[in-house]
């Protein structure tokens, strides 16, 4: 293997998903990419773990946007609560009928 210089996140992204085809042997990717095949396994341990954290953030970020949006209608909820105690509190001094 020659001295090869560092592989961009594209490149090992295409090795990686063109070792998950079938008819391809990752010693054929390895001798085509020039790389060592404990490189290869380091870029698929990456690749699964990339994946996995962005799965997992995924969820996170939903958690999170879900709490936002709650904290926002309780905020709206105390809003429209305080101007209905205020619009009975006016109609009650000016001996409003309703």
């Amino acid at each position: 293997m020659s001295a090869k210089t560092r592989l961009s996140p594209k490149e090992k992204l295409r090795i990686f998903t063109e070792s998950l085809k079938d008819s391809v042997k990752i010693s054929e990717i390895c001798r085509r990419e020039e790389i060592w095949p404990n490189e290869y396994y380091r870029i698929k341990e990456k690749a699964l773990s990339g994946a996995l954290e962005a799965l997992k953030n995924s969820r996170r970020k939903k958690d999170a946007e879900k709490e936002r949006l709650k904290k926002e209608t309780e905020r709206l909820r105390n809003i429209i609560l305080s101007q209905a105690e205020e619009i009975d509190l006016l109609k009650k001094k000016t001996n409003w009928d309703y």
